[in-house]
């Protein structure tokens, strides 16, 4: 691997070495964690090294998408196609925040699930993201009692021309079935006599 002039070089310079020394800079100040600096750097090099000049190479103007496209057709015989695929990803983004960082993006810096920023009292404050899923307590708390045993549908003629659907759980236990009759109990109304529907005779 060429190794990085150690060199002061000025990061807004928009060539290769300048991405370099941003990289740096992002890495020391913490404004992107020292693993994303360091697969972006890596991949970097290994694409921007196909060109003996990469150095002083233009990487604002230049068409990104097709030196990834050649460095990919003169390296592939040299890494695994999902190696190939990494690196492509991990240069493009990270060249991509070098230019938005030189054109004074606020979004240059990539965006990470679950990170922390300080509140008004200066105690670390969770951004706004999706909420952590319902406990079982708290979904209980909410009228829902989650089950973990497969339901089995029982069909039961109640009456003639009316059938029910009970749906339980295949490991129903004797105290439940005698809460669910209770249940079943409490919804029925006074009984009624049926009431028979005479033909009227057609006039």
């Amino acid at each position: 691997m060429t190794e990085v002039d150690a060199s002061p070089v000025d990061a807004t310079s928009g060539t290769g070495a300048g991405y370099m020394a941003f990289l740096d800079y992002a890495e020391k100040k913490g404004e992107v964690p020292t693993a994303t600096v360091q697969n972006w750097r890596g991949a970097s090099l290994k694409a921007l090294e196909i060109e003996d000049d990469w150095r002083d190479m233009n990487l604002v103007d230049f068409d990104l998408e097709a030196h990834l496209g050649r460095f990919e057709t003169l390296r592939r015989t040299s890494y695994t196609a999902s190696s190939m695929k990494a690196y492509r990803s991990r240069a493009k983004v990270g060249i991509q925040a070098y230019r938005l960082w030189l054109a004074n993006s606020p979004d240059w810096k990539p965006r990470s699930v679950g990170t922390t920023r300080a509140s008004r009292n200066g105690s670390p404050k969770k951004s706004a993201g999706t909420p952590p899923p319902a406990t079982d307590e708290k979904k209980a708390e909410a009228g829902y009692v989650p089950h973990r045993s497969p339901l089995i549908e029982y069909p039961f003629p109640l009456r003639p021309g009316v059938r029910a659907l009970i749906t339980l759980p295949e490991d129903l236990t004797e105290a439940e079935a005698k809460r669910l009759a209770k249940f079943v109990e409490t919804l029925a109304v006074p009984d009624q006599r049926a009431i028979t529907t005479r033909e009227v005779p057609a006039e």
